[in-house]
């Protein structure tokens, strides 16, 4: 690599660290309602909310790695043409495709980062995020037991305590549904919560109380005790779905079960997507890397502000793109290899398209400009 090829490429680089950050924040912003709720509403650890922040990262990196090569070669490519550097290049005899030659080889590391993690790291760090979750679920039961409320958060039960001290309860109070032939109400002075059994049972450990119940018949009886011990599911919510879905599937994991449903006559476009997209982003960094330079190179005289608007556009372009394409064929509305990979093509034979602009120092035809000076609010661009 030559030293003109380490300028470009750190240069380049260092945006593109900087863009991968904020765009992967900007993506994690999705699941803030959900975390928050469980530090708040669960009692999770901040470390544990940061474990599953962590264990999201190599899903989002898909979609963000990709934009992160469109922003940081439009924003560097922009910054070398409005330096004249571009201009210094061709004129020592340097051509278009090899002057954003370290843009390539920049994005071609971000593809082989973001398919890796795609491939072998995205499902099991899916399946970790949900094991997380439902450990912290298992572990703080009785969080969800709010003080001086009648709560509902054990099927069949309906539970109020005075006070709740991190699963030492008293003046306990409960209305046992669970047999609709023989109801009981359970009171008692105190009382301990726990789990047992890998987290699929809780044991109320209940001390000096009585036990109201309603025969059959419908005879009524109570029963004084100092200790009742009360276990009861902890539920579908706090348990392991019987299948992995699908963005918890290795790629033979889904490729078995297409087979499957293909066998049984189901559709299964949804797990076609899901390998589809394991290449199809990180082809995106490419593609989107070579649309970045050759926009740069055509849009500096906007400036900085004005390659970074541009940019904030085609992201959103981008991103749009892709939801669309990936609803459309998980739906079966699209054939899946077309809704996946048809936001690469289009943005792939617009980046050509204005590298052989650059090639030929021409612009993009006139209704371009037009169309983008409506969006920026800018004047037109001159002839």
């Amino acid at each position: 690599m030559s030293t003109l090829d380490r300028y470009i490429f750190w240069e380049q680089a260092k945006v593109f660290f900087i863009s991968l950050i904020v765009l992967l924040c900007v993506l994690l912003l999705e699941k803030v309602n959900f975390l928050s709720g469980l530090l708040l509403t669960k009692d999770a650890s901040f470390k544990s909310i940061g474990l599953l922040l962590l264990y999201l990262c190599p899903s989002f990196l898909a979609l963000a790695a990709p934009l992160a090569a469109l922003m940081s070669a439009l924003l560097t490519f922009s910054r070398l043409a409005a330096d004249n550097e571009i201009t210094a290049m061709k004129t020592g005899g340097l051509s278009t495709m090899r002057i954003i030659t370290p843009a390539i080889a920049l994005s071609s590391l971000a593809l082989l980062l973001t398919v890796h993690m795609s491939v072998n790291v995205a499902h099991e760090w899916n399946l970790s995020f949900q094991e997380a979750v439902i450990g912290i679920l298992k572990s703080n039961l009785s969080a969800g037991i709010k003080e001086r409320r009648f709560n509902e958060s054990f099927k069949g039960l309906l539970i109020h305590v005075n006070s709740n001290n991190d699963g030492d309860l008293s003046g306990v109070f409960i209305s046992d549904q669970r047999d609709l032939e023989r109801p009981r109400i359970i009171e008692a002075l105190k009382g301990t919560l726990r789990t047992a059994d890998n987290g699929e049972t809780v044991i109320m450990e209940l001390e000096k109380g009585v036990v109201h119940t309603m025969a059959a018949e419908g005879s009524y009886r109570t029963l004084g005790y100092d200790s009742y011990t009360l276990k009861v599911s902890a539920g579908d919510e706090y348990t392991h779905p019987v299948d992995k879905e699908i963005p918890q599937l290795s790629l033979p994991e889904l490729s078995a079960r297409i087979a499957k449903l293909t066998r049984e006559g189901q559709p299964a476009d949804a797990e076609k997507v899901a390998i589809h997209k394991a290449f199809a982003a990180p082809v995106g960094c490419v593609v989107l890397g070579i649309l970045g330079a050759a926009l740069g190179m055509l849009t500096h005289k906007r400036g900085s502000a004005g390659g970074f608007g541009l940019g904030v556009v085609m992201i959103v372009i981008n991103y749009l793109l892709w939801m669309i394409g990936q609803g459309l064929g998980s739906e079966g509305k699209l054939p899946p290899v077309l809704a996946i990979w048809a936001p690469d093509i289009i943005m792939g034979v617009v980046g050509l398209y204005l590298v052989y602009l650059v090639s030929r120092d021409s612009q993009p035809p006139e209704f371009v400009g037009v169309v983008w000076d409506k969006i920026s609010g800018w004047k037109a661009w001159k002839q």
